[in-house]
């Protein structure tokens, strides 16, 4: 009469199947009403893919980790699987890339899902099976196996079934065949508890192909990303580390390369910016040493010159380097040396002990930085500073030479 109830849920209490959910339409629903029941096959087909592909996963995880590996819970639905084990570190990247490849190894053999009511005596014989520990079973119990026939498994007590396939004990909703699975992508591995693991994995053509299409787009924003150099790279990395490492949608064993490739970038550029580093110092040095000649040849107490490493360079340390050189070659006179190389604006002044009284380092600085909108500090014997605009070197340089 116009009225449907939506099942949510389904839980066994007290010997009744409670069903849970909502009602919608007009009317009311009462004990003893006859209702039409309609199965949302489409979803089904969805969760029966991931459910099936959980039994596979917990095959391939015992296969790569040993058979220590204890299911401890399980969510599937029509979106993704989940799937919690026993085992106290993480799994390692090569393991992994195993687990999957297993997974979607059994998928591609195309093999009959096959299951059966049998005794729970009978059923417990079977070898290899594999069953939740601490769980009760009904008797009978239905056993629900991944390739093997039931009679092969029943007949045959010799033959490690569990050992090249999945044979477990479960009432759930399945694929007729792995080949409706499509495809297996792994995306979270991560722990929940102490000595617990928790996969999740989505299938499907659909799901799967989007999670890789996902990764694959992530991968074209690395692959770019090796043809920036300098703060442009570094700025890119961080951006591409926060990305690939927060997107839960991609294919884990994707990001796990991308991540290991985004490491390798950092890496390399570290040592080609410790390389530009020793070049930067080695020019800076080398400008030190020129500006003391000039320095020694000119008139008056005090000098002022400029410090060009290059592009790329840090203003501040470069002037710090050509001045370490520069008062061991002319230790004499009040230097100050002004560097705009990097893109900022970097003041160092130094006063020799005989000069000092006549002349402060701190208030030649304080006079070059106020006239560039910089700020400083030091004392009277050795003071700097800097401002972030680089293009007022000639207003600093007419501000130094200026003083006293």
């Amino acid at each position: 009469s116009g009225v449907e109830f939506t099942v949510d849920d389904s839980q066994k209490y007290a010997g009744y199947v409670l069903h849970i959910g909502t009602v919608s339409g007009k009317g009311d629903m009462k004990v003893g009403d006859k209702v039409t029941v309609a199965v949302d096959f489409a979803r089904r087909a969805l969760v029966a893919k991931n459910h099936t592909a959980t039994h596979i996963l917990n095959f391939a995880l015992r296969s790569v980790l040993g058979g220590k590996i204890d299911q401890k819970g399980s969510l599937v639905d029509e979106c993704k699987l989940r799937f919690d084990f026993s085992h106290n570190k993480p799994i390692e990247i090569d393991e992994m890339r195993k687990i999957e490849e297993i997974c979607n190894r059994e998928i591609q053999k195309a093999n009959t899902i096959h299951f059966r009511e049998v005794a729970l005596k009978k059923a417990e014989a079977i070898n290899g099976l594999r069953a939740v520990f601490g769980e009760k079973y009904p008797d009978p119990v239905r056993v629900v196996s991944v390739g093997p026939s039931i009679d092969n498994l029943l007949n045959d007590a010799k033959t490690p079934w569990g050992m090249d396939a999945s044979i477990e004990f479960c009432g759930g909703t399945h694929v007729a065949n792995t080949s409706e699975i499509y495809k297996f992508v792994l995306l979270i591995e991560e722990g929940i508890a102490k000595g617990v693991r928790r996969i999740v994995a989505v299938t499907g053509p659909q799901a799967a192909v989007e999670a890789t299409l996902k990764s694959l787009a992530l991968r074209v924003e690395v692959d770019e990303t090796r043809t920036l150099q300098g703060a442009l790279l570094d700025t890119r990395i961080a951006e591409l580390r926060k990305n690939v490492g927060e997107d839960k949608e991609v294919s884990l064993i994707m990001k796990k390369d991308m991540l290991i490739d985004i490491d390798n970038l950092k890496a390399g550029q570290l040592q080609l910016g410790k390389a530009a580093s020793k070049e930067f110092e080695k020019k800076a040095k080398e400008d030190g040493e020129q500006l003391a000649k000039e320095a020694n040849a000119a008139s008056g107490k005090t000098f002022v010159g400029v410090v060009d490493a290059g592009a790329g360079s840090d203003d501040a340390k470069c002037i710090g380097f050509a001045m370490e050189v520069a008062i061991t070659k002319c230790p004499d006179k009040a230097l100050m040396f002004l560097s705009n190389a990097g893109g900022k604006l970097a003041v160092l002044a130094v006063v020799p002990k005989a000069l000092q009284g006549a002349l402060s380092a701190k208030a030649w600085s304080t006079k070059v930085l106020d006239a560039v909108g910089g700020k400083g500090g030091g004392k009277e014997d050795r003071a700097q500073g800097q401002t972030p605009d680089g293009s007022k070197l000639d207003e600093a340089l007419a501000a130094a030479k200026s003083y006293p």
